[in-house]
């Protein structure tokens, strides 16, 4: 098949079929058929429980489905419909941003005073268990009606899929929940009939998504206070799901009390809260409603989240994950070049120390220490090094950034990301301080990140003048000047931004 006729087909889907299907309201009803795959996921091969559904969609269907995927977030973007506190499936949000965002408001509470509890929510299945009325009435509430409301209504409707085993199909079943697994607009549409819960009213309380994945920071002057808000926040959340068909998984949902010190932790004894599932209630001495688990940290989108944010579970979690990479090295070194192997590192290794190290990368140094060591174990396998070989020379060899130089890094662009460009800042040669460092009273405060990126990018800034560069061009030039810095040299550096 050539060029050309490749390109004839391309045009004859666009114009013809796409255009017919927004024009008319209809989606094709071949484009709604999905094949299920079990796959098997580990342990009992005789359990249902064991195997992970993937739903495979006709490819000519994700044509059409971007295309009014992308009209769709074009037009709630323009109108700024979805809360500013849903992070996920947007353009230039992250997993990152959701974890920064809580963190921020911990740090924030404590540092002004306050005692505060944040509750991590687990909703069972919430994409599959979607009701299509009720997403329908959400988007004509939303301003999206007439042949737009009534395409996506077709697109939801008369679903249907099989499942295959090797070649073993079964009959189609209609699809009655839930939006489709495996689309591109599933995600979008999630965020749409999930909107009314990030705009939730819960006083003194704040609301963290990304997806379906929640978390409610409760804020108070003391913790019966605090307990108290608490509980009426989760009846207020349960209810939302119980009149929007979600449920929540109370076996898995947890909340974490914070303080800076063991000692200001509340009795365990002492405080619980209830989720309650009875229509009223005016004494939880009479209520049998069931608590909730406590918990010292839990993991929060793949980030390990602590009682006294020291990122102590995080850095053991992740500092597993990179001693495991060492047999993978053992194997391939054998049979790649360095530069092969270097690649490898980059999309095994690297990726698992980089992801939100700008936020828990600035943990005390004794909880860093063994990921450091699992890092240079790794490179000193990829280089056939001994054990006690120079670790100045090991990275100068391999050319490659210590743990904390990856987190000088990714502090650094991060903070460059978020900064409103100003004409007048490029006009000054090399202006020492691009951002004004907030003040701190507690060395919790001092290493998170909103006053640490300060302090380090103003120092870049300085030496390397990132200010007007682009995001590429800015982590290009400091990866090149955290090069030439010694170890030493990178751990003044950062003694010096948590002062």
């Amino acid at each position: 098949m050539g060029r050309d006729t490749c390109s004839f087909i391309a045009k004859v889907l666009k114009h013809h079929i796409c255009n017919i299907s927004m024009a008319e309201g209809i989606f094709p009803k071949s484009f709604k058929r999905a094949v299920v795959h079990p796959i098997f996921k580990g342990g009992d091969r005789d359990s249902v429980n064991n195997y992970r559904p993937i739903s495979v969609l006709p490819a000519l269907s994700k044509i059409l489905e971007k295309l009014l995927n992308t009209r769709l977030t074009n037009f709630l973007q323009k109108n700024s419909i979805l809360a500013p506190n849903q992070f996920g499936f947007r353009v230039g949000m992250s997993t990152e941003d959701a974890v920064a965002s809580l963190v921020d408001e911990i740090v924030n509470s404590l540092e002004n005073g306050q005692k505060c509890l944040s509750i991590f929510l687990d909703l069972t299945k919430a994409f599959d268990t979607v009701s299509v009325p009720h997403l329908l009435r959400n988007m004509e509430g939303m301003g999206i009606r007439g042949y737009a409301l009534r395409i996506f209504k077709d697109y939801l409707s008369d679903r249907t899929q099989c499942v295959k085993i090797d070649d073993i199909v079964s009959s189609s079943e209609p699809l009655l929940f839930g939006v489709p697994q495996g689309s591109i607009l599933g995600p979008t549409l999630f965020l749409l009939y999930i909107n009314s819960l990030c705009t939730l009213s819960l006083p003194y309380s704040s609301i963290i998504t990304y997806a379906d994945d929640t978390a409610i920071l409760v804020r108070g002057s003391d913790w019966p206070l605090v307990f108290a808000r608490a509980e009426c926040a989760l009846s207020r959340v349960m209810q939302w799901l119980s009149n929007n068909l979600l449920t929540l998984n109370l076996k898995k949902t947890t909340y974490i009390t914070f303080s800076k010190t063991a000692k200001t932790q509340p009795p365990l004894e002492t405080f619980n809260i209830r989720a309650h599932t009875c229509s009223t209630y005016t004494s939880t001495d009479t209520c049998n409603c069931p608590t909730i688990l406590r918990s010292a940290h839990t993991k929060y989108l793949g980030v390990f989240v602590d009682s006294h944010i020291s990122w102590k579970y995080q850095l053991s979690n992740v500092t597993a994950r990179v001693r495991k990479m060492i047999y993978i090295f053992k194997k391939l070194r054998y049979a790649a070049d360095f530069d092969t192997l270097k690649s490898v590192y980059y999309a095994l290794c690297q990726s698992v120390l980089t992801y939100c190290i700008s936020i828990w990368g600035g943990a005390v140094k004794s909880y860093l220490l063994p990921l450091e060591r699992a890092q240079r174990a790794v490179l000193k396998v990829m280089t056939f090094r001994p054990l006690r070989y120079s670790t100045a020379q090991l990275y100068h060899e391999c050319e490659l950034l210590t743990v904390r130089q990856l987190f000088v890094l990714e502090t650094i662009c991060r903070k460059h990301i978020g900064l409103e460009y100003d004409i007048e800042v490029t006009r000054k040669r090399r202006a020492r301080k691009v951002c004004q460092a907030q003040s701190s009273r507690s060395a919790l405060a001092a290493r998170s990140f909103n006053v640490v990126s300060c302090h380090l990018y103003n120092v870049a800034n300085e030496y390397c003048d990132i200010y007007p560069l682009t995001r590429s061009q800015c982590k290009k030039r400091v990866t090149i000047w955290l090069l030439s810095k010694s170890y030493e040299d990178t751990e003044n550096l950062i003694k010096l931004s948590i002062l």
